[in-house]
């Protein structure tokens, strides 16, 4: 199977695919706005000692405390809370979840480094071998890491250890551990309340995918982010070959992605056979209804169901990673009277769901015939991330956002970077002009340094956010059509 990983890193709006055998299987989207703090490492002071909660809360100066449960302190074991830390006390912690509106983040003292081969936790104290190998390989792997530890560590050997040298893994655990000890080395400089290490979550997801597929190709349009990406010491390039993406056309056309994030914030999705699926987003959860549509098959009915069931199971865990669906997911299939008909199409959903990176649950069809699925959320779906309510309908449909339809044009115009016109118009409603200027015009001016053409904007009228290339031309043209900001 070919994996490819396909990253957008030169515009504010970062993208990245993920395919497998040339067909698009995740989207991760990144724009400013939605900014997450997992895996950022602080330096914090402990405020207040719950023994009742088993937790505590630090201050790590986001505005908001978190929180820290006993469990996740180095050397809990039966102690109670109160004797393992004091309050006043500064302590070195690792975000796991970020905030909500009612709750900081939950954090953890137990602080992890992910690798290609392993998991190293510097004050873990515990050896952990995957279950995927046998027993006397995971026997053989425990006296290897046993070896190599030292004092108070932890570490999660992957399945992949298998299949790597030890010199190699070796290396990796020391890289990661040097990691940790640049890490730490700053507190003594530090004030506590403080941020120790910022994790690049868009590099951290590459590397994530890296991880998870194990070999592949990974294409790239921004070469500091190709810098960023094999000089980390998890990248491998015996199993990652990174190429530079030097085409002006945007990489996520050349790979006809745009049109596959557009299907997927589509609410129809057609199947092979003519059959297809509507995928509804509701407060609670996610209702996906199966339909045999065009399909009539070429037998009874209970052929054509199972049949329109079988593909809509085998598309539907697709669907749920490219759209980063989560929470309660309820699938209405094609009713079916026969319990073997269910198990079946039971059994391609857990086969499928399988191959998600996120933690997803198949339960047992209920009397009405539905199915439920659960799945983990780390982040915005596809859906929240580039749309919004529309203001037209009130919020019963969505629309782009106006920070993602400048971002469309930030794009487009990159393609016309090697053109020689030196001016460019923008048709634009007032959101997604300033959304596409930037605060102070800032990203206006650097934008157009880049493409070496002044930018001017047309104002439209539109009930939604909008904005599209109009004309290229000579500056004087453009100074009858449209304005451009002023500096300072």
């Amino acid at each position: 199977m070919m994996n490819q990983i396909i990253v957008s890193a030169k515009g504010r709006e970062k993208r990245m695919a993920v395919l497998r055998d040339g067909k698009a299987d995740q989207f991760h989207i990144f724009q400013p706005s939605h900014q997450s703090i997992v895996g950022n490492i602080y330096y914090g002071v402990i405020q207040k000692i719950e023994p009742g909660m088993n937790a505590c809360f630090v201050d790590i100066g986001i505005g908001k405390n978190g929180y820290l449960p006993k469990d996740q302190i180095p050397d809990s074991r039966q102690l109670p809370i109160s004797q393992l830390v004091f309050e006043g006390e500064k302590i070195a912690v690792q975000v796991k979840k970020d905030a909500t509106d009612h709750k900081g983040p939950e954090l953890t003292a137990l602080i992890e480094w992910p690798g290609m081969y392993l998991v190293y936790i510097p004050a873990g104290n515990h050896i952990a071998v995957s279950r995927k190998m046998g027993q006397e390989e995971r026997e053989n792997w425990k006296q290897w890491a046993q070896q190599m530890k030292k004092e108070q560590e932890g570490v999660i050997l992957r399945t992949s250890v298998a299949a790597g040298e030890k010199t190699e893994i070796e290396k990796e655990w020391v890289a990661l551990r040097e990691m940790h000890r640049k890490v730490l080395s700053q507190i003594p400089n530090k004030k506590a309340p403080s941020l120790l290490f910022q994790r690049d979550p868009f590099k951290e997801e590459a590397i994530a995918q890296m991880i998870r597929l194990k070999s592949g190709s990974l294409i790239v349009d921004d070469p500091a982010f190709q810098k960023l990406i094999t000089s980390d010491a998890r990248f491998s390039s015996q199993h990652w070959r990174c190429e530079l993406h030097h085409h002006p056309q945007d990489l996520f056309s050349t790979f006809d992605l745009d049109a596959e994030i557009q299907k997927a914030l589509k609410q129809i999705v057609w199947l092979p056979s003519g059959g297809y699926v509507i995928i509804e987003k509701t407060e609670a959860m996610t209702v996906i209804d199966v339909n045999s549509g065009k399909y009539t098959g070429k037998s009874d009915f209970r052929h054509t169901a199972f049949l329109s069931n079988i593909e809509a199971a085998s598309e539907i865990p697709r669907q749920i990673r490219l759209r980063d669906i989560s929470g309660i997911i309820l699938i209405d299939f094609i009713n079916m009277d026969s319990d073997k008909d269910r198990e079946q199409i039971r059994a391609v959903l857990e086969e499928e769901t399988a191959k998600d990176p996120k933690s997803v649950n198949v339960y047992e069809f209920t009397s009405l015939g539905l199915l439920q699925l659960t799945r983990k959320k780390t982040k915005n779906s596809l859906l929240e991330t580039l749309t919004e309510p529309c203001p037209v309908c009130m919020g019963k449909g969505r629309v782009l956002s106006a920070a993602t339809t400048a971002f469309q044009m930030e794009r487009a115009l990159f393609e016309y970077a090697r053109q020689d016109q030196e001016a460019v118009l923008l048709d634009v409603t007032e959101d997604v002009k300033k959304a596409f200027a930037g605060e102070q015009n800032g990203d206006h001016f650097h934008l157009e340094n880049l493409l070496k053409k002044k930018i001017f904007y047309r104002i439209v009228n539109r009930p939604h956010p909008f904005g599209e290339i109009s004309r290229l031309g000579t500056e004087e043209e453009m100074k009858l059509l449209g304005e451009r900001p002023k500096k300072g």
